[in-house]
């Protein structure tokens, strides 16, 4: 699906997207939004595929259907005409990701992996065999002056060279040959064989996607619920309601979310397919100060109205048998570090169970953490800036600049430069808050939102006299 091609009306009082400086008509789709740069924006809204000619809502999308004609799943976009639509909006939002989940999962990816491995080990011992008899049968240890000048360190380097070139051409061809060789040896016997093992591997993979994400989408209350999510207190609904309604006024959306609540302590809020969670630690570090926190209402709405999480949860479902063994392997992390830290004896097992764990199963993580989830983040951080300009759109721009500047890193929590660059599910914060300047308006540093820096105090343990 492509991004609305050109830019709509903005709602009145609203301030319109994609006015960042520098910024021409243009869209960002899933092929931008990588974390050094930030995608050109014009409308928070992908484009409804197939959209009814001559039919025009908000922000491109058709009219609302009449009450009585909407299905029980009243909490979902209602810019949508029907739950197929929908569901089916999210799920060919990201096809990288899509692709990423049907190669790792039904193709055979984590044996290819394994593969890979075997063929680097045996290309480092082969290379490095190969590159010293190579030098030996070159003659030059018998020549004089080389001889004795090369004789040794040309061994050695002979090889390093051939342990390297043989570490590089083993990965490749395990690589290509664990995932070619099985269905080359398919269609050589039977082509009529490979081609309906290829259909059922892709029918299977997407019914199995849809089955989740409609599990996800029918028992997503309970699911909230189950794991931390709470309906809204008297007061929290008299506070946050108005200011959701007021919100999603001001992006023209034709009916809301269910809002709940966590009692987490983290400043954070998400967007789920039917539901908007927001957690107790962002009324908190906020003091419950409407403009930031509307800043943050109206991001999330966007996400729940463009059906990012139905996108996020079909490339789960698709990948569901390598998320499973993902999730039991990180559970047993876990546990074993739990016993460690609290000091419960058998550190020696622990450290085994650990060691089994990733040996029998680092394949799959290694296709996870390397090519879904990288492919997966860069739609990921598109509809990042697409949420942030929904929260400009409906008139929040300091609110959610409010918000991005007090928390000057990521909020996907990730620890090392490679998930930072390539596998972070949102930009930069510095660059969203780029992203949604006003032209203009200066925008200097220190940014007037930044937490104050900490007052260095010297803390002596000698006692007076």
């Amino acid at each position: 699906m492509s991004p609305d091609g050109a830019v709509p009306p903005p709602p009145p009082g609203a301030q319109g997207p994609g006015q960042g400086p520098g910024q021409s008509p243009g869209q960002g789709g899933p092929g931008q939004g990588g974390p050094g740069s930030a995608p050109m924006v014009t409308a928070p809204w992908p484009e409804l595929a197939a959209a009814p000619s001559g039919a025009a809502g908000p922000w491109g999308a058709p009219p609302v259907p009449p009450a009585a004609s909407r299905s029980r799943l009243s909490d979902r976009p209602a810019r949508f005409p029907s739950v197929y639509r929908w569901v089916v909006a999210g799920i060919f939002r990201d096809w990288r990701g899509v692709l990423a989940a049907y190669l790792s999962t039904w193709f055979g990816l984590p044996g290819a992996v394994l593969l890979s491995a075997v063929g680097a080990v045996l290309g480092l011992v082969a290379g490095a065999g190969g590159g010293t008899v190579g030098v030996v049968k070159s003659g030059l240890n018998d020549v004089p002056l080389l001889g004795d000048l090369f004789g040794q360190s040309g061994l050695e380097m002979g090889g390093i060279l051939g342990g390297l070139v043989g570490i590089v051409l083993g990965a490749v061809l395990g690589l290509v040959g664990g995932m070619i060789f099985p269905w080359f040896t398919l269609f050589a016997e039977d082509p009529l064989r490979g081609v309906g093992a290829l259909i059922a591997s892709l029918l299977v993979g997407f019914l199995v996607g849809v089955l989740y994400t409609i599990y996800r989408i029918t028992c997503e209350g309970w699911i909230l619920r189950v794991t931390g999510a709470r309906r809204l207190s008297r007061r929290e609904e008299e506070l946050l309601v108005p200011l959701v309604r007021d919100c999603a006024e001001r992006l023209q959306l034709k009916g809301m979310p269910t809002v709940l609540m966590d009692d987490d302590r983290l400043p954070n809020a998400f967007a789920w397919t039917r539901h908007i969670v927001i957690n107790q630690g962002l009324l908190d570090e906020f003091n419950y100060d409407p403009v930031p926190i509307s800043g943050v209402i109206s991001h999330e709405l966007t996400h729940w109205n463009n059906a990012d999480s139905i996108s996020r949860t079909f490339i789960r479902g698709v990948a569901l048998p390598l998320y499973l063994l993902y999730t039991a392997v990180s559970f047993i992390q876990r546990a074993a570090s739990r016993v460690a830290a609290n000091r419960f004896g058998g550190g020696s097992a622990v450290g085994f169970v650990m060691l089994a764990c990733w040996l029998i199963l680092w394949p799959i993580l290694v296709t996870i953490k390397y090519f879904i989830m990288p492919m997966q983040a860069a739609d990921s951080r598109a509809a990042e800036y697409r949420a942030d300009q929904g929260a400009v759109a409906a008139g929040h721009r300091d609110g959610i600049r409010q918000v991005l500047a007090r928390f000057r890193r990521s909020f996907d929590g990730t620890r090392n430069g490679w998930e930072l660059s390539i596998c972070a599910s949102h930009p930069p914060n510095e660059l969203r808050l780029e992203a949604i300047e006003e032209p203009g308006r200066p925008y200097p540093l220190p940014d007037p939102d930044s937490p104050p820096r900490p007052i260095p105090v010297a803390v002596s343990t000698l006692d007076k006299d």
